[in-house]
């Protein structure tokens, strides 16, 4: 049995490594979750961005449109063959002036709208310039030590394999069996006062005489876990 818990020591080594693989570092995961709401806010704004770009180069548009429509109006006033068709293209050109002065109100605030939120990106695009950097270099330690870790952790499963070759394989099969079911220890040794050594309940006398006569395996009939006894 002594083999098989020197086993669960490497065991409970290995497992202590896995877990420390999700123990990320504060300063990195305060880093990760800056640069994620960097990157949040600023697709936020850009859309708002190509929104309202979108809405001034439509309205730019138009406006071209009309300034055509006002010259050809002014030009048609112009070679018109009667002073009621000359009345007809100088309406459409004061409409369309109209129209077109509506449009550069509107463009106007659209503009400076624009202009703001085009500040704001420049300052989300500055402060991402400083924090990406520094998440980097964070990345890249947390790297290392996932890599210090899992280095050492080959070395413990190959040191796990070597010593699981000289235990029984049917026991090994249990311990593992139960190991993987407990998430944990899969043997114990017995209290002095006759108890099991993981879940402390008090063992049946036929256990424990069963224990003393040895060469069975003895599992807590409480918890599962295999049991053996002092020395």
């Amino acid at each position: 049995m002594n083999d098989l818990f020197e086993l669960q020591t490497v065991d409970l080594e290995i497992v202590a490594l896995e877990e420390k693989k999700n123990d990320v570092p504060t300063e990195l995961i305060e880093a990760r979750q800056d640069r994620k709401a960097l990157d949040d806010e600023r697709a936020a704004r850009e859309a708002e961005r190509n929104e309202l770009q979108g809405k001034v180069n439509e309205a730019e548009a138009e406006l071209a449109r009309l300034r055509e429509r006002i010259k050809l109006a002014s030009s048609s006033a112009l070679q018109a063959g009667t002073a009621k068709e000359a009345s007809q293209f100088q309406n459409q050109e004061l409409q369309f002036s109209t129209r077109a002065q509506e449009i550069e109100e509107d463009i106007l605030p659209l503009m400076e709208e624009l202009e703001g939120v085009e500040t704001k990106l420049a300052a989300l695009d500055e402060r991402l310039a400083s924090v990406v950097p520094a998440l980097e270099e964070l990345e890249e330690a947390e790297q290392a030590r996932l890599g210090d870790i899992n280095g050492t952790q080959k070395e413990l499963e190959a040191k796990r394999d070597s010593m699981a070759e000289g235990i029984d394989p049917t026991l090994l099969k249990q311990y593992d069996s139960v190991r993987k079911a407990k998430r944990g220890l899969g043997i114990v040794k017995v209290t002095a006062e006759k108890r099991c050594g993981a879940c402390n309940v008090q063992l049946p006398l036929h256990v424990q005489q069963k224990l003393k006569r040895g060469g069975d395996l003895v599992r807590c009939p409480s918890c599962g876990r295999i049991l053996a006894t002092e020395g």
